[in-house]
């Protein structure tokens, strides 16, 4: 297994972002982080602290460390952001510079910022080396529906007639369900449903891997249209083969359906419904849409 060092003057913001999102996203079995400063500050920066816990990283315990050439050692990366001179130089290790903006005493939009900056890359650096997390994604065990029924609520979502589905689907990464997704049968249409990824793991194509597996069972099923409910992410499964159309178009058995009647809000039109034709591309969030398929 590697070891990828992240080194910044304080550990108390860029670094501690780094590492957290390295050890979330990664593959335990192939690369962990670590992460120090050549100044290590007493805290984390409680700005770094506080947006890192909206994406569901706690960094409210992780202690500053001081950056040494015992620890330095031990990684095959050091990727230094921001502490100039003062980082080691390792002959053993490779280096990398990440210019990464300090974001101690931002506002909070450009901290959340940042941390977009720092996941990014190192998502980058995940797929570059093979070591981004492999996901499994497979039918719904009994055991697994807790915490199906736990992300659901985390991010707000129906959990009435969740798991209760012959076509209900999670993705699991290193031992944990890190998402799900269903497919209701309505007669010959079915409604695409709690479709969630966990905060951190957002982004990675947990997603479209999700959707697009619900599409291959809709179809080895011989649905000639699929439909799902969103409020907020249109443009999401538009890429995927989805068109917006009127909740009015949705036959009858969709409509009566516990999900579209109560799940998603008034006024109507906050609501959308999208319909793709023959062998689609795969779609992804929560949005009252339509996808035909042969």
């Amino acid at each position: 297994m590697k070891t990828v060092l992240f080194a910044c003057v304080h550990n108390a913001g860029r670094s501690q972002m780094a590492a957290a999102w390295f050890n979330v996203l990664a593959d335990p079995d192939k690369a962990r982080a670590l992460s120090a400063g050549t100044v290590p500050a007493s805290l984390v920066h409680p700005e770094v602290v506080e947006v890192m816990r909206e994406v569901g990283i706690d960094l409210a315990t992780q202690q500053p460390k001081l950056l040494t050439e015992e620890l330095a050692r031990e990684a095959a990366l050091l990727i230094t952001m921001g502490c100039g001179e003062a980082c080691p130089i390792l002959p053993t290790a490779m280096r990398l510079d990440w210019p990464l903006e300090d974001p101690k005493g931002k506002p909070p939009e450009r901290v959340r910022e940042i941390c977009a900056d720092v996941r990014a890359r190192v998502m980058k650096l995940l797929v570059e080396q093979g070591w981004a997390r492999a996901v499994d994604i497979h039918p719904l065990g009994e055991a697994e529906l807790p915490a199906v029924r736990m992300l659901l609520e985390q991010h707000q979502l129906p959990t009435h007639g969740a798991g209760q589905l012959n076509g209900f689907y999670v993705a699991r990464a290193s031992g944990r369900v890190i998402g799900s997704i269903g497919v209701e049968q309505h007669g010959n249409s079915g409604l695409l449903r709690s479709l969630v990824v966990d905060t951190a793991q957002q982004k990675t194509g947990v997603a479209s891997a999700l959707v697009h597996r619900a599409i291959e069972h809709a179809t080895q099923r011989r649905l000639k249209a699929l439909y799902l409910l969103t409020t907020s992410a249109p443009g999401f499964f538009e890429k995927h083969g989805f068109s917006t159309c009127p909740r009015s178009e949705a036959p009858p058995q969709i409509e009566a359906c516990w999900e579209f009647r109560t799940g998603c809000p008034s006024p109507p039109p906050s609501c959308a419904a999208t319909s793709a034709t023959d062998h689609p591309p795969p779609p992804r969030t929560r949005q009252e849409q339509r996808q035909r398929q042969s």
